[in-house]
């Protein structure tokens, strides 16, 4: 008689599993309309099991952003980690127009590439940010760059008549909302004069950006 080998039970992947059918569910429901029993019908695998790893849908929704967070983090630091420690960018308004563009870029590039995030980013909106709200240690896109912001201020490079705390505010709000506004215009490529490619856009909001954010005799 055969000896059956025992099933090997991969923790690390069944959580995978489960967060990509949470982020999928969250991202077409929002956190209020999602319900634990569809994750889990979706991920495969049995409720009990999800609360198992993630006590409940808080527990579960905390770490499908976190999970966001931490990948789009990944890419920042990879592609422009360099430029977001190197302490004369703040000084020098070459390289702080760099760090301006290539942070559009990313967030460009991170939203693109993850259209699940940006209809989790507007449940959040619709809902008034109530969820949010209540994660542990929620991410926070706004002090890295509110710091770097408040430096570039002190040496001239931002404009003296704005808030330090607009330039990061200003950088999320031209991309999410943007990148939202170019899909919706882009459906009615027939019935408005549209011609911009996804490429062309991005551009256009680095320089909106750039133009209404620096010091113009800096630039």
């Amino acid at each position: 008689m055969a000896v059956q080998k025992k099933r090997t039970y991969d923790a690390a992947r069944s959580k995978e599993i489960i967060l990509d059918a949470a982020e999928q569910l969250f991202a077409e429901q929002g956190y209020s309309a999602a319900r634990i029993d569809a994750i889990a019908s979706a991920a495969g695998y049995n409720k009990s099991l999800i609360y198992q790893y993630f006590h409940d849908k808080l527990g579960l929704y905390t770490e499908v952003v976190k999970r966001a967070e931490q990948s789009g983090n990944k890419m920042l630091e990879d592609l422009a980690g360099n430029l977001m420690l190197d302490e004369t960018a703040t000084s020098d308004a070459v390289k702080f127009k760099q760090l301006l563009e290539k942070v559009i870029d990313i967030s460009f590039q991170i939203l693109s590439d993850n259209p699940r995030y940006l209809k989790i980013y507007a449940w959040e909106a619709a809902e008034g940010w109530k969820t949010w709200g209540s994660i542990s240690n929620p991410p926070d896109d706004v002090s890295p760059f509110y710091e770097i912001a408040l430096a570039a201020k002190n040496n001239g490079i931002i404009r003296q008549d704005l808030e330090p705390i607009m330039v990061p505010i200003l950088m999320m709000n031209a991309v999410i909302p943007f990148l939202q506004t170019f899909e919706r215009l882009n459906d009615k490529r027939d019935e408005i004069t549209w011609t911009m490619s996804q490429d062309a856009f991005r551009e256009q909001v680095k320089k909106l950006v750039i133009y209404g954010v620096m010091e113009p005799s800096r630039l």
